[in-house]
């Protein structure tokens, strides 16, 4: 008999979510870093059994953050970090046509800088593109034409110079309101509401009650790293920070719920540790307010950007320990917490609820966990090695894990890397790269999809077609460049280490 006005109540909850307003991302494909509001990274497109001709842009130039495409699929907008005089937000056509770039970076006031590279676009249905970069935040036309820029926060006494004299209070990936606004968080933990037409602000300044994270120093940045001009070597240390979460009160991408509640990872207000923020909006005053609705602490590192589960109960994270959380999206109650061996990245979330956390190496590469935090799998990748020569002196072939799991109809995607491991320096050395699909149900490994030019580091996009999309970053190709005369020596019959490359590497299925 309790059981009706439960029901009910269930059914009423439910309308009143799917009555609520949607962020109007770009319907066209993948408008923002994670794909959507909830940074789940999962697509209702099936891809295993595609057969897939590529193209390649941006050699030379890393790519960290996943390329983002407009509403009528007919332009891929990219992000790099080049030196002064160079552009770092290009655009190009699904055939690898360069359609356009924007203006030369020439100063702090002038182009899109280098903090670019670790800024996703973000794409609306009218087909604008919002994108942040050191200091400004920039609204462009779909034909590249500049229709707003406005300042970012400045650093505060305090915070960290992160490159010189060129003011440095980044915006990683902005999002979208429910309300049709613009929102993020910099650097140094200052959250931003401003109108996406005319680029007002319309909040008045908060930043996030919390410490600065420490700088970030459990793997040391190599000297070799993102080297040759991949990046404006003068933002090297930044890049390295921000991947680690180091010296900064937030290095990820909000997500929004559907209620328009926020969700950030940041540094704690208690020094050394991380926390999940949920953040409201007050509209009733005039300039608009940013409330705390809760802060739950999590363990060190907020390098992990939020993901929501389905229904929006749940918020996901992890910490640099591999504990991954699920979090009560309302009163910001832990529900449960798994040890693992995730990095603190993001998760991607399936459509059935399922998480899947990348994992770093030795552990397998990603880890499947149930909505009720059972563990369901880990992946399984050694067949992939198979016809990889043992060497005598490295042992066996060894698959580690090199970017962000994405969810398709038939897949779990993840780029890896195939390689030799050299102990005695604790580094992975790469000879091979490849986008793999991981069974949903077991994590086996079924395809290597296709080969990549260099290491992923990021994010694959999967458009509606099943086109895949991957950025190169080229950090471990690069980090272990130095090594290549003699390894290539020591490496067994014909295999090579992996040259960096940088860009961006775009497979088309074929057509039968």
């Amino acid at each position: 008999m309790h059981r009706i006005p439960a029901l009910i109540t269930t059914l009423l909850a439910l309308i009143s979510v799917s009555a609520m307003a949607q962020p109007p991302y770009s319907p066209g494909g993948w408008p923002t870093l994670h794909f959507d509001a909830g940074n789940r990274r999962a697509v209702s497109v099936g891809v295993v059994s595609n057969h897939y001709k590529t193209w390649s842009a941006l050699s030379g130039a890393s790519v960290l953050t996943a390329p983002v495409i407009s509403p009528d699929g007919g332009a891929l907008y990219v992000t790099t970090g080049l030196a002064r005089g160079r552009s770092n937000l290009h655009a190009f056509s699904l055939q690898g046509e360069l359609l356009w770039q924007s203006a030369p970076w020439q100063d702090a006031g002038t182009g899109v800088d280098p903090c670019a590279l670790l800024s996703s676009p973000i794409v609306d249905a009218e087909g604008d593109i919002y994108l942040g970069d050191c200091n400004q935040l920039f609204a462009f036309t779909a034909e590249g034409a500049v229709k707003w820029v406005i300042d970012l926060p400045p650093p505060a006494p305090g915070d960290w110079i992160a490159a010189g004299a060129h003011p440095v209070n980044a915006l990683t990936t902005a999002a979208f309101t429910t309300d049709g606004h613009l929102t993020g968080v910099t650097n140094f933990g200052d959250v931003i509401l401003v109108d996406r037409a005319t680029g007002e602000q319309l909040n008045k300044p908060f930043r996030l009650p919390s410490e600065l994270s420490p700088y970030a120093d459990t793997y040391p940045m190599p000297d070799s790293l993102l080297g040759d001009g991949m990046i404006d070597a003068n933002f090297r240390e930044w890049a390295w920070q921000v991947i680690f979460a180091g010296n900064m009160r937030s290095a990820n991408t909000p997500a929004v719920a559907r209620s328009g509640r926020m969700f950030v990872v940041g540094s704690s207000g208690r020094p050394g540790i991380g926390a999940l923020f949920g953040l409201d909006v007050d509209n009733a005053v005039t300039p608009r307010a940013v409330r705390v609705a809760f802060a739950t602490d999590i363990g060190i590192g907020s390098g992990s950007s939020p993901a929501l589960s389905p229904d929006e109960s749940q918020v996901y994270v992890s910490d640099e320990a591999g504990w991954l959380y699920a979090i009560d999206s309302v009163d910001g109650s832990i529900a449960w917490k798994v040890k693992t061996a995730a990095a603190a990245g993001a998760a991607a979330v399936g459509p059935d609820g399922r998480v899947y956390a990348l994992q770093v190496y030795p552990a397998p590469a990603v880890i499947a966990v149930g909505a009720d935090g059972e563990v369901l799998w880990e992946s399984d990748t050694a067949s992939l090695a198979a016809d990889m020569p043992r060497s005598a002196l490295l042992g066996e072939p060894v698959v580690v894990a090199n970017g962000n799991p994405t969810v398709t109809a038939d897949a779990v995607l993840v780029p890896v890397i195939l390689g030799y491991r050299l102990n005695v320096l604790k580094v992975n050395l790469p000879v091979r790269s490849a986008l793999v699909a991981l069974d949903l149900d077991t994590g086996k490994a079924v395809a290597e999809l296709v080969n990549l030019a260099d290491d992923s580091s990021g994010i694959t996009a999967v458009l509606p077609d099943g086109t895949l999309v991957n950025s190169l970053g080229g950090l471990q190709t690069s980090a272990t460049s130095p090594l290549s005369p003699l390894m290539n020596v020591i490496l067994p019959g014909d295999t090579r280490m992996l040259p960096p490359r940088g860009g961006i590497q775009v497979s088309i299925p074929r057509r039968k």
